[in-house]
């Protein structure tokens, strides 16, 4: 269901109820169809782009395998982020695993990529208790 069928869509789905939407689930949808009454996400976005060397970030999606990543030495994926995979890599060794082929690099980008949805949904969620969504 895209964006125009949720537009249409929920204006006359029961508000009494949790309303989940299954399948969208990039930051984008999400901030569009909060607003309409989508209370729960599930989809596999964040894992099947951390797959392919993309990271998300507040500033956007963050392709690691680019080359102006092969020298940030000391650069996190995103400064303020506190996953375990800001914490002890830089986008330097990221992409060398990633050109490389290395298997950890899967899940360093999958801790990353799901601590910010946590951390995105956890603020909505306190915009929706601040009544500003």
């Amino acid at each position: 269901m895209g964006l125009r069928s949720a537009q249409f869509l929920m204006p006359n789905i029961d508000k009494k109820r949790p309303n989940h939407l299954l399948g969208i689930a990039d930051v984008e949808s999400i901030e569009r169809c909060v607003p309409l009454g989508v209370d729960s996400f599930d989809s596999c976005f964040p894992t099947r782009i951390a797959r392919h060397g993309t990271l998300l970030t507040k500033k956007g999606k963050l392709h690691i395998r680019n080359r102006e990543h092969v020298e940030a030495f000391g650069v996190k994926i995103e400064d303020d982020c506190g996953c375990s995979t800001c914490k002890h890599y830089d986008r330097a060794y990221l992409n060398h695993l990633i050109k490389a082929k290395e298997p950890v690099f899967l899940p360093l980008a999958t801790v990353h990529n799901l601590f910010f949805m946590n951390e995105m949904m956890k603020s909505i969620r306190e915009k929706i208790v601040q009544n500003e969504i």
